[in-house]
């Protein structure tokens, strides 16, 4: 295949597309509206047009008709909001610094929504769970950001209902704006979020068909209707419609229940449909060459002519002459940020994939697709050269960013725990003596089974299982500040409080116990007491909304006024959606006067 002839096909078609006559000039395609779909947690070989046979998904398949279907694209890391932030951005997790969910997208990077827009187009987007709610600043470059969570207290009968929303909603909303901007360019982001956990089984499920398989089914019926939608109002025969996911799922495999934990390909390969225009010619209908999400966007803008600006470290799927150097990075920090265990990296390049750990990997994904085999002593010489190309691009693609601002309000917090999230937040890279995921696997999930009877009511079973954990891994500051959360449920304060001095021991830079040890004194109304932890908080923390408002109430009540203003300034500043941040910040004000 003539990738290079057929990306100079699919130019020429999208120029003819646009209406010109005699002469048309590149700017023309750029009106070719563009619709990006992403299903949450959708793994590629589950869908019939990769050869899944369990269940058949007709629709999201049909999403390659006159167009192509990507065989071995891989996301950069296995969480929702950082892999939506490189897709945008088109940058690595590392770069961007957005490597956990509830991270701040830096402010002022340029994203495929603000190239589009700069560029005379109409942006949109429709999201199915707070994970990308606007006060993450994935927002950036869209005129209308659909994202109605407005995260409130964290204390709620039923949480689904303020942290995801159904996928016909969201298709509903998305054809609704794209009837009412007809004859617009129009970049419109679509995000589903019914394949993730916990898992709700369909009222339409099939008797056969339970859990992940159920919930895609249902998917593949939201899209098939939300592509008729598209037809009839005219969009689907002159877009640019992309279909992909951000990660997957790996049910089971690897030991791993969901994702983020592990980098195999059972959470890291992705589907990537892309439907040309009607008008386009030449393009391939089949891809096979390795690539990322970080690739994406750089892909639209080549298939618009327009430029990708410096900042985007991704490259065009469709250069012949890109394709035979491309690697795919994949990592996972959520073992070290959540237990201080070792960080996760991965560079493939061909067929062969290295994972970096204390105990590395090196599979051949064309004899070992699902990663059983480990060659990384008979095939040492590979090993090592992709450890040096893993270690040059890291070094290449450094971050310029502050360190991430992390939204740590108990708002979020719950809404992470509530769509099946282990809560979890960046922490300085430690030495390579960490211990490897692998050998924790068994620790990991006891942690996950706790954690999840501790939001289930389950309290008793949560605190035996937390205790379990710590009597084997003192070290596990995780659990250590779970089993005091357990101790607080049971009315038994001075036993919490003793778990999280225990953590804080073990750490004395984790935030998270000296924020729950300050809001026990805070309770007692001992503040001085509350200050101390508070501002020890903030000190690990950096950016922290909770400290930063904790400590403006602690100081107003020590009649610290000046130092009250200052925290609590900057606690609004840090989380402007706060109404509470901003009555106290008004009553401190109106007291100043």
């Amino acid at each position: 295949m003539d990738f290079a002839g057929s990306f100079r096909g699919l130019i020429v078609g999208l120029l003819s597309g646009a209406g010109c006559l005699l002469v048309c000039r590149p700017a023309q395609a750029q009106s070719t509206p563009v619709i990006l779909i992403s299903i949450d947690t959708l793994r590629a070989d589950h869908l019939s047009g990769y050869g899944y046979r369990r269940i058949r998904t007709p629709n999201i398949d049909s999403f390659a008709e006159n167009g192509a279907i990507f065989t071995a694209i891989s996301s950069q890391i296995p969480l929702t909001l950082p892999s939506h932030t490189s897709l945008f951005t088109s940058m690595y997790p590392f770069a961007t610094r957005v490597e956990e969910n509830t991270e701040r997208v830096p402010a002022g990077l340029v994203t495929l929504a603000s190239i589009l827009r700069s560029r005379g187009y109409k942006t949109a987007a429709f999201i199915g769970a707070s994970l990308l709610d606007r006060r993450y600043g994935l927002d950036q470059g869209f005129d209308f950001y659909d994202s109605p969570f407005h995260l409130g207290s964290p204390v709620a009968e039923n949480p689904n209902v303020r942290v995801r929303r159904d996928g016909a909603l969201v298709a509903r909303s998305a054809e609704q704006w794209l009837n009412a901007n007809r004859g617009q360019p129009v970049f419109a982001f679509v995000h589903l979020y019914d394949l993730h956990t916990p898992y709700t089984r369909p009222a339409s499920a099939r008797p056969t068909v339970a859990g992940y398989d159920a919930e895609l089914e249902y998917v593949d019926r939201v899209l098939g209707r939300f592509r008729q939608a598209l037809v009839k109002q005219g969009w689907w025969d002159r877009s640019l419609v992309v279909l992909l996911a951000d990660h997957g799922e790996s049910l089971e495999e690897h030991g791993e229940s969901s994702h983020g934990y592990f980098i195999y390909a059972s959470t890291l390969w992705v589907p990537l449909l892309m439907h040309w225009p009607a008008a386009a010619a030449g393009h391939p209908s089949r891809v096979a060459e390795p690539g990322g999400l970080i690739d994406v966007a750089p892909t639209i803008l080549a298939a618009l002519s327009i430029p990708a600006p410096p900042s985007f470290q991704g490259r065009n799927l469709l250069a012949r002459q890109e394709a035979a150097a491309r690697e795919v990075y994949g990592e996972s920090l959520y073992p070290h940020d959540a237990f201080r265990w070792a960080p996760l990296r991965s560079l493939r390049e061909g067929d062969f994939k290295f994972i970096e750990a204390p105990r590395p990997e090196l599979y051949n994904l064309r004899d070992d697709p699902r990663e059983q085999v480990n060659l990384v002593r008979k095939n040492s010489a590979q090993a090592r050269e992709l450890r040096i190309q893993l270690g040059r691009l890291l070094a290449r693609y450094a971050s310029r960013q502050a360190a991430p601002v992390r939204d740590a309000s108990p708002e979020s917090a719950a809404a992470l725990r509530s769509l099946g999230y282990l809560s979890a937040g960046a922490e300085p890279l430690s030495d390579e003596s960490s211990a490897d995921p692998k050998d924790r696997l068994a620790e990991y999930r006891l942690y996950d089974n706790a954690l999840a009877a501790l939001y289930a009511e389950r309290s008793e079973t949560a605190l035996s299982i937390f205790r379990r954990i710590v009597a084997a891994d003192s070290g596990n500051v995780s659990a250590l500040y779970y089993l005091g959360e357990c101790y607080l449920k049971a009315a038994k304060p001075d036993a919490a409080l003793r778990e999280w001095e225990t953590a804080l021991a073990v750490d004395p830079a984790d935030a998270p116990a000296a924020e729950a040890i300050g809001e026990v004194w805070l309770e007692r109304q001992d503040y001085a007491q509350a200050r101390y932890y508070f501002e020890r908080a903030l000190a690990a923390a950096g950016s922290d909304y909770t400290a930063e408002f904790k400590l403006g109430v602690v100081e107003e009540r020590l009649g610290l006024r000046d130092q009250a203003m200052r925290h609590l300034e900057r606690a609004c500043e840090l989380l402007p959606e706060s109404a509470e941040c901003r009555r106290q910040l008004d009553a401190l004000e109106t007291k100043a006067k």
